[in-house]
């Protein structure tokens, strides 16, 4: 197997000069800056939803959801060219050793987990490696992760990790790619998870569940109260502790001495107090939420028609899945795969395409387009195979053309003939309407 090379000619690096540049002060020229320590930090950001999401499942199978949505087929990789250009065998070589990239590193996982941490905190870091071997992986602490210096338009050209006040790695934007998701004023460079607006109800469910819990332990298990005293008579000290200890030390359904006062054991507990209207609000925030997180849950898919959970799926994937996938496959194929061609001394004209689901997946249905197309005579084979990436073989169709007309022949040949004529014959004989259809001489003379 051999390896091309493509001697690339330097070219000088254009920078684009952008009229407008990030400044949230909005005060001073733009200019070359260095941010101070915890300027634009996402870690408290970070911490509130990952404690909303330990808290609450339903956000947390949200994520899961919608990143196993994203990656249900996994990543796959088509050459750069179809199988008629003259550099297809180099292209099909850098597709495979693509592949081979994809399985040896885990990128299926690591995609999966970069939508998973996209989904809850709407952003993802990436940290790319270029040593021996190229690689990448989604760096530790990541939320402690914030920008170092800038340039005079606002883009970020250093990262730093700043944990407990003091830096403990810093990355050019080179090293260290941020996959960012629905960015705002409030949480650039970061972007927005799934969660974004629904803190409230989200954090109105988690202590009204632990409410409800309270409540069902009281109405499950019972206690009694005891009473000392009434209007009529004061309880001393001493008669206080002592009655305390006894009540400690009694069996279930004993009482206690009566020390010249008024005793009374009282049934405590809920009393079995319905909360239906309790449910009812729990039920109808949590409609809110999972109407705000987007991805539906397994009960609802469960409890709706195969049609209605076919449409649930296709809606999630129409609205924030299929962003999510063209925004994964910008980023993996210019920060990561084309890093790799180039290191593996290909071109990038050769970094093969990424795509989200297998190249053969939709041949059926491309097939029996072209055919019906082949067949109204509106393309040609040739057309037909160049457009789904076919090889065109000219002597099967010359054998299938050479088929048909021998087959026309055949059943020319077959059709009833008068003896002692040949075809030909056939073919210059004249006749006449008499000869044909006997009767038309009888009709002739009764008109």
């Amino acid at each position: 197997m051999t390896t091309g090379f493509t001697t690339q000619i330097p070219m000088p690096r254009i920078s684009e000069n952008y009229k407008a540049a990030f400044d949230k002060t909005g005060t001073s020229k733009p200019q070359r800056k260095i941010y101070n320590l915890n300027e634009n930090s996402w870690a408290s950001r970070y911490k509130h939803y990952s404690k909303l999401r330990e808290a609450y499942p339903l956000f947390d199978k949200a994520c899961l959801g919608l990143a196993g949505l994203v990656m249900s087929q996994g990543i796959f990789h088509k050459p750069a060219v179809k199988k008629n250009d003259e550099t297809y065998g180099l292209a099909e070589e850098a597709c495979w050793r693509a592949d081979q990239f994809r399985d040896k590193r885990y990128v299926n996982s690591k995609l999966f987990n970069t939508i998973d941490a996209i989904a809850f905190s709407g952003s993802c870091f990436w940290e790319l490696s270029d040593n021996e071997t190229f690689d990448f992986r989604i760096p530790p602490l990541q939320e402690y992760i914030e920008p170092y210096k800038a340039n005079d338009q606002g883009e970020i050209t250093d990262w730093r990790q700043v944990i407990n006040g003091s830096t403990k790695a810093e990355w050019t934007s080179d090293q260290l790619k941020l996959i960012s998701f629905r960015p705002t004023t409030a949480t650039w460079p970061f972007g927005n998870g799934l969660g974004v607006g629904l803190e409230t109800e989200m954090e109105m469910l988690v202590d009204m569940e632990t409410s409800v819990k309270d409540y069902s332990e009281k109405a499950a298990w019972p206690y009694e109260i005891l009473a000392l005293g009434d209007k009529d008579s004061m309880v001393a000290d001493s008669d206080y502790s002592t009655a305390r200890t006894e009540w400690k030390n009694r069996k279930p359904g004993e009482g206690i001495a009566c020390r010249n006062m008024a005793v009374d054991i009282k049934a405590g507990g809920t009393n079995s107090a319905p909360i239906r209207e309790l449910a009812a609000i729990c039920e109808f925030m949590k409609d809110n939420v999972h109407d705000g997180l987007v991805v539906p849950p397994v009960s609802k898919l469960y409890n709706s028609t195969e049609a209605s959970a076919k449409e649930l799926r296709k809606q999630v994937m129409d609205i924030i899945g299929q962003p999510l996938q063209w925004l994964l496959k910008e980023h993996y194929e210019q920060d990561i795969l084309k890093a790799f061609m180039i290191q593996q001394g290909y071109s990038v004209k050769s970094c093969p395409a990424a795509m989200f689901e297998a190249p053969d997946v939709h041949k059926k249905e491309e097939g029996e387009y072209w055919v019906s197309l082949v067949n109204a005579k509106i393309q040609s084979p040739l057309q037909a195979c160049d457009h789904m990436d076919l090889e065109y073989d000219e002597n099967y169709w010359k054998q299938e053309e050479q088929k048909q007309m021998e087959f026309q022949k055949q059943k020319l040949e077959a059709t009833p003939k008068e003896e002692g004529e040949s075809p030909k014959q056939r073919e210059g004989k004249s006749f006449k309407v008499t000869e044909l259809f006997p009767e038309a001489e009888h009709k002739r003379d009764i008109i």
